[in-house]
């Protein structure tokens, strides 16, 4: 059963004028040490993480209100398909919720990356 759907789109552009302009203080307030060590200075990467961090929180339907954006890191496994590894402080939060599975597709084209999450669980709340 689907508990929590959320897309986001991000102009390319945006994530790298914000990072021009705020330097390494956006980087390491946005992005995990992980994160930053996979992507290097990709832009179009670290606009995929950020689109997939956006739809998470609004699958979750939380916002940015409870946690911060070091809790959710995505890594890519090794055929490349990204998955979320989560703070234990997310993690609880999605056991209470009854999510057992998350989904994320990330995308890019020249100008844009986006993501969509699905979460899963067993039964309605």
């Amino acid at each position: 059963m689907i508990k929590g759907l959320g897309i986001d789109i991000i102009e390319i552009g945006r994530i790298e004028s914000l990072l021009k302009t705020r330097g390494e203080a956006a980087r390491k307030r946005l992005f995990t040490p992980h994160e930053l060590a996979c992507c290097g200075r990709a832009v179009h990467r670290l606009a995929g993480r950020f689109a997939a961090k956006e739809a998470f929180f609004k699958a979750l339907g939380t916002g940015l209100r409870r946690y911060n954006w070091q809790e959710i890191e995505v890594h890519n496994d090794p055929l490349g398909a990204p998955h979320f590894q989560f703070s234990p402080r997310v993690q609880a939060y999605l056991a209470e919720k009854g999510v057992t599975k998350t989904h994320l597709t990330i995308a890019h084209s020249k100008e844009y990356a986006v993501a969509q999450v699905i979460l899963e669980g067993d039964e309605e709340e």
